[in-house]
């Protein structure tokens, strides 16, 4: 047999390793797709095959369950749902805190298309900010009265005792609940103008005036508060200073007051000094 019959027959295919590219022209596609853009850089099957492999693993699962935006003037509401908002607004739950008074929240995040947790997630951080700003303003009170102190110490001198008891005994016996409310909750209570007009006021007014259980006086406490007040009195060595020593510029004012104080604590006895 010649060698030219047992040649092996040239058909024009590639070997059985390899696959010819099939052709690719938008034009050939359904009226709808043919003249689509992004079709028209395509010339074979293989490079618009290898295009969709590559663009499903970009997009991370079925091309079929994308979410599309609504266009210009379409709800909102089937994309929202499908992004897990609750179907109403009573749908969310906030445990502890939502006892009605979050009506109007949960109204909000459904018309913004919050979904659960979303919505825990702002309300949490707003109770952050509300819990951080009445700690700030808690603190701000405090530094307030500890700057009053200092301020008035340095004022006063070695009337402070004697200023600040006027006071707190005007304070006491002319400032209604209500304003006790607006002093103690806004620090007011603490400013230094604040002290001193109370204190002007006792000063005014006199000892007593001022004098429990007398005129537009408090209320008279117990004989057992009276001498729980002594004993503290009897400790604080600022206060024992001056009741004692009658040198001292506020020793006149510790001695009405103890007086005050020994006549609430002993009604029935006489003092002996």
């Amino acid at each position: 047999m010649s060698e030219e019959a047992m040649a092996p027959e040239d058909t024009g295919q590639a070997d059985s390793g390899e696959s010819s590219a099939l052709s690719f022209n938008a034009s050939s596609m359904p009226e709808g797709l043919r003249d689509e853009p992004s079709l028209q850089t395509f010339d074979s099957v293989d490079k618009l095959a290898k295009s969709y492999v590559n663009a499903v693993k970009k997009i991370g699962g079925n091309p079929d369950n994308l979410i599309s935006l609504p266009q210009e003037g379409e709800s909102w509401d089937g994309l929202y749902n499908q992004l897990g908002r609750p179907e109403r607004a009573d749908g969310y739950d906030f445990g502890e805190d939502d006892e009605g008074i979050l009506d109007n929240y949960k109204q909000f995040s459904h018309e913004n298309g919050l979904n659960q947790e979303q919505a825990e997630n702002i309300l949490g951080l707003y109770n952050d900010i509300q819990e951080e700003e009445a700690n700030d303003h808690e603190q701000s009170i405090k530094d307030l009265e500890v700057q009053t102190t200092i301020d008035l110490q340095r004022e006063w001198g070695r009337n402070f005792d004697g200023n600040m008891d006027y006071a707190k005994r005007a304070y006491a016996q002319f400032a209604s609940p209500e304003l006790s409310e607006v002093l103690d909750g806004t620090g007011l209570g603490n400013h230094p103008e604040m002290i001193r007009a109370f204190s002007k006021i006792g000063q005014m007014l006199g000892e007593e005036s001022l004098a429990v259980g007398t005129g537009l006086g408090r209320t008279q406490q117990s004989p057992q508060s009276a001498q729980e007040e002594i004993q503290g009195l009897y400790a604080d060595k600022d206060f024992s200073k001056s009741y004692r020593d009658n040198r001292d510029p506020n020793h006149q004012t510790a001695m009405k007051k103890m007086d005050r104080l020994f006549k609430e604590a002993y009604p029935n006895q006489k003092r002996v000094r």
